[in-house]
């Protein structure tokens, strides 16, 4: 148990370092940033398609909460995630200097056990959401004709404290609450020079969010004939409101003209979202699996001159085998291979075209020892559209999943 801890301190300290800054994204400009709604797990390499599918020995699966359920008992487990991302921008804006961006940044870090036969527990810390965007522009002055020019940059993003609990109502049926503590600041960087101007004026806004969000699945399972199992799953996560404390810094020349004043900020509203899938399992080897998401974000936050808020959904697919060997009269899994692919419309309207995004995944893990777990995946996808002048991002998509597990120990005993 001891390794445990040790190895969620050491994937804690590297989480702090290895926060790549690297990766613009035109479209966090806008809300909170770039929602992180997809988790790196089992499920990565077939499109996240596992709202209806449990963890198993070795692997979490982290999309519906009751997942947990899945694990093995009487033992400890800690899992890291890590998404490393290129793209390649297209647009009427983009030139050689701004068409391409990476990132390497750490998904999730989590610790989780199942605590007896029907209780499975587990805490953890991943990003909610990413801000990281630079463009220029016009702007004129109240009281001026001049007209001088404006950097803008933004950086920061939310991140997101949760503890994941989940329990087995008999055979067939599994529930799991998910309770999310969500906080974060985004900032955004205004340069202005030119004109009449001597000295740049650099004015920073932060705004501070911070605010609790709940998720609440189910998972039924059951045999259809000897050689086939169906499995039903499904998740509704809370509409809730993050609280916005927001303040502006100005300097001019190097002189702090304001400081840290505080500002009138507004409220961000999380929507109700709906998820569910259905799963065919074929001799526990072939996985068939279909989810589909809907959030209701319509109205619920004040849209601006270009943009609006709108409801989002996204509908996946994905296939897994499994490639099982026998081990002292049991059967076991020794790799997997996993595909999937998935298409959906983003929570952003820019100029009328709202943000579309397909794209298509493959992965494969295994065991590289009795207690280390591997998943790799890749995905490559596109999102946006070059019409009205907006950007089209294609990106590749590499993650690496490991798992750490290790026996439980209470009072110099071992479970059983």
């Amino acid at each position: 148990m001891r390794k445990i801890f040790v190895l969620t301190g050491l994937f804690a300290a590297i989480m702090g370092t290895t926060q790549a800054q690297n990766l613009s994204s035109p479209y966090s400009v806008y809300g909170v940033g770039e929602i992180q709604e997809l988790q790196p797990d089992r499920s990565s390499g077939m499109a996240n398609t596992s709202m209806s599918l449990v963890s198993t020995p070795g692997f979490l699966i982290n999309k519906n909460p009751a997942s947990l359920i899945g694990l093995e008992r009487s033992l400890a487990q800690v899992d890291l995630g890590i998404v490393a991302k290129t793209i390649t921008f297209k647009g009427n804006i983009i030139n050689g200097n701004n068409d391409k961006a990476k990132d390497l940044t750490i998904k999730r870090i989590s610790i989780s056990a199942k605590l007896n036969n029907w209780w499975a527990s587990s805490v953890g810390f991943k990003p909610f959401s990413y801000v990281n965007y630079a463009f220029t522009g016009q702007k004129s002055i109240e009281g001026s004709t001049s007209t001088y020019t404006g950097n803008y940059e933004g950086n920061g993003g939310l991140h997101n404290i949760f503890w994941n609990n989940a329990f087995a109502l008999g055979k067939h049926l599994a529930v799991g609450v998910r309770s999310n503590f969500i906080f974060g600041s985004i900032n955004q960087i205004e340069t202005l020079s030119g004109g009449a101007l001597s000295t740049s004026i650099i004015s920073q806004t932060s705004d501070y969010y911070s605010g609790f969000r709940f998720e609440g699945g189910a998972i039924y399972g059951n045999k259809i004939s000897k050689n086939w199992k169906f499995s039903l799953g499904g998740k509704v996560t809370t509409r809730n409101d993050l609280t916005n404390d927001k303040t502006l810094t100005v300097t001019e020349g190097g002189s702090v003209v304001e400081a840290n004043k505080s500002l009138t900020g507004k409220s961000f509203t999380l929507p109700w979202q709906y998820d569910a899938g259905i799963a065919l399992v074929n001799k526990g080897r072939a996985t068939f699996t279909v989810d589909y998401s809907y959030g209701n974000w319509n109205k619920l936050n004040p849209s601006g001159s270009t943009y609006s808020i709108v409801d989002n959904d996204r509908i996946s697919a994905g296939f897994q085998f499994s490639n099982q060997v026998q081990r002292f009269g049991m059967v076991a899994e020794k790799s997997y291979f996993s595909a999937g692919v998935f298409t959906g419309n983003q929570y952003l309207q820019v100029k009328g075209q709202q943000i579309r995004e397909v794209g298509g995944t493959i992965g494969y893990g295994g065991y590289l020892s009795r207690g280390l777990a591997f998943n790799l995946a890749l995905e490559g996808g596109s999102r946006g559209t070059t019409v009205n002048n907006l950007v089209k991002e294609n990106y590749f998509q590499f993650t690496l999943s490991l798992s750490y597990r290790e026996v439980l120990y209470s009072k110099g005993r071992k479970y059983d």
